[in-house]
């Protein structure tokens, strides 16, 4: 929680709410001859402005601030490889949250937009945190795929669905191998080596992917 002398940028008060001993909301001693902005800092932040405190007197501050927990967890078998999930309000493009699989982070009540940065990406809507509940989320485990170039080149990695190709990736044009986490499912690697100087050189590959588990992808 931070107080603020109120309508200023003035911090006068940094605390880390607590529980008492006796079960309470612990007490804090104040100033009562000033006024304060108060945010509390929770996911979102809540804010209640222009607080007075009358000296000699336990007052009581109230803010609404009901919250639960979003649990992001990886199913299937142990992986090396845990994602960042951007979180964002609900039809809110700022990002209000970066959170890693394999947490617990607890949130404001509401309704939550999530970005997971897996390949390829997976995006949920309108994910519920409910007061004093975890929503547990799992998503499977990336597989670790090893690309092994016959040389240097240029690549792409596309999921393949049998009837059109969505680009995941570019591969790296600096490097002859490299390793890349992919969700599960099937893929085709397009490639043309560095020094082919025509379009027919061109190569491609398909490969699927499982759950937590490495592979090795040769290209020729």
């Amino acid at each position: 929680m931070t107080f603020y002398e109120a309508g200023t940028s003035l911090v006068k008060y940094n605390y880390l709410h607590t529980i008492n001993h006796r079960g309470n909301p612990d007490t804090l001693v104040l100033d009562p001859d000033v006024k304060y902005d108060l945010v509390v800092h929770t996911i979102p932040p809540v804010e209640k402005k222009n607080i007075s405190i009358e000296k000699g007197k336990h007052n009581i501050i109230t803010l609404d601030a009901p919250q639960g927990y979003l649990h992001l967890q990886l199913d299937g078998q142990n992986s090396n490889y845990f994602p960042t999930t951007i979180v964002r309000q609900e039809g809110i493009m700022h990002t209000l949250n970066v959170q890693e699989f394999g947490t617990k982070e607890k949130y404001i009540v509401g309704k939550y937009d999530l970005e997971i940065l897996t390949l390829p990406r997976i995006k949920l809507k309108d994910v519920e945190i409910k007061q004093s509940s975890t929503n547990t989320l799992k998503i499977p485990a990336s597989g670790n795929v090893y690309f092994n170039k016959s040389s240097k080149g240029y690549g792409s990695v596309y999921v393949d669905d049998g009837k059109t190709l969505e680009w995941v990736c570019n591969l790296n044009t600096a490097s002859q191998n490299e390793i890349i986490y992919l969700q599960p499912g099937k893929y085709k690697v397009v490639f043309r080596p560095e020094m082919a100087k025509e379009t027919i050189k061109t190569t491609e590959q398909n490969f699927e992917v499982r759950a937590g588990t490495p592979m090795t992808v040769r290209i020729q």
